[in-house]
């Protein structure tokens, strides 16, 4: 159970934020764990909600399948184990090698099945624990995915954080039978 109750309902959202609250439902149908604990802040779980709609439905220069290794890759290297349990599956349905979740799970390297699902794991490594992205690096990514697919990537990356950090305060588990995200090795 989440250290937060969970704000699902209308009737719970703070007095002015039933704008923000609509806007969440006419995308969405309900509210999914990490927005719920954002709409404590009911205007930032609607942003996050239009990001999420931005990076994951409306990019244009990745696939599917870039997008939800992209937000492994983000619940991996910032420990997000609410989110990495809704998407494995979703990853394997778009086609990303269960070898190669396996491995960005165990901190494994990557098994070369593609140039795309091999650079979206440096890349965000890169990014989120480097907080570095090296110019040969950068020159990859650029090649492959263009300008603003590398862009869309950083924004999935910062997006997935957002929810992770949500997920993090709320202390918000795996759902019920979702795969599990296994320790970090320390």
């Amino acid at each position: 159970m989440p250290r937060l109750t969970p704000i699902t309902e209308r009737s719970q959202v703070e007095a002015g934020g039933e704008d923000a609250f609509d806007r969440v439902i006419a995308s969405r149908g309900a509210i999914n764990v990490p927005v719920s604990m954002l709409m404590y802040v009911p205007e930032v779980g609607a942003i996050s909600t239009a990001m999420s709609d931005a990076v994951r439905f409306g990019a244009k220069n990745l696939t599917d399948g870039d997008v939800e290794l992209g937000t492994l890759v983000a619940c991996r290297e910032f420990d997000i184990v609410y989110v990495w349990g809704q998407h494995v599956e979703r990853a394997v349905s778009f086609g990303v090698d269960r070898a190669v979740i396996d491995a960005l799970a165990t901190f494994q390297p990557i098994p070369p099945t593609s140039v795309r699902h091999a650079l979206i794991p440096r890349f965000g490594h890169a990014i989120i624990a480097d907080h570095l992205v090296p110019d040969a690096l950068f020159d990859e990514v650029k090649a492959e995915f263009g300008e603003r697919g590398m862009m869309e990537l950083t924004a999935l990356f910062a997006h997935v954080m957002t929810s992770g950090c949500a997920c993090i305060v709320g202390d918000c588990p795996p759902a019920d039978g979702a795969p599990v995200l296994p320790p970090r090795p320390r």
